[in-house]
């Protein structure tokens, strides 16, 4: 784990590994104090040889209606741009946390919904292990440990819909239901 102070010892360190911090902040990318709030409120770590961002995990959750599932297809950010998703419903991991922990606060943060109004299929909880380019930071390589499961929730819409973050600077959400065969998700992180 590569230890980092603050901000500025962040931009150095990306320097020193000649990362193009030029597209962060643009389009669908994140910024470079996107990434040090990820640092310091324990989503992520950096680690050396090889140099990337290391997500705990990720948390995956399947809702379905039918033979469709819920999908967020678009974010508008608080200074807004749109970032185009067609991801399942996800959450970053904290340190510690479990994946159950995680479903409920994804679930929480994301949709709104109550806990009670949650029943976790855990026979379907799947694990796997992906290194890739992150599409929320162009040219960082990134290690996801991906935690996917299913759940029922009850007091969705049966329709699409957007709802706000509590968190302002994620903006608003527009949610979709979308046939589960024409599914691909996306890089979420």
């Amino acid at each position: 784990m590569v230890a980092i102070k603050d901000v500025h010892e962040l931009k150095a360190l990306m320097h020193a590994h000649e990362i193009d911090l030029s597209r962060w902040g643009h389009g669908d990318a994140k910024s470079l104090d996107d990434l040090w709030r990820e640092i310091s409120s324990g989503e992520i770590y950096m680690q050396a040889n090889p140099f990337r961002r290391v997500l705990t995990g990720v948390v995956s959750v399947i809702i379905r209606r039918g033979d469709k599932v819920l999908v967020e297809h678009e974010q508008v950010l608080a200074d807004g741009r749109t970032r185009q998703r067609d991801i399942l419903p996800s959450e970053k991991m904290k340190n510690d946390e479990s994946y159950v922990d995680a479903v409920t606060r994804c679930l929480r943060e994301e949709l709104h919904v109550c806990p009670e109004n949650v029943e976790i299929l855990k026979s379907s909880y799947q694990q796997k292990c992906e290194l890739r380019q992150s599409t929320s930071y162009p040219g960082l390589l990134s290690e996801y440990i991906i935690h996917s499961v299913e759940v029922r929730v009850v007091g969705l819409p049966d329709t699409d819909f957007w709802i706000a973050e509590h968190n302002p600077v994620e903006g608003q959400h527009h949610w979709v239901w979308k046939d589960a065969c024409d599914f691909a998700p996306l890089d979420p992180y």
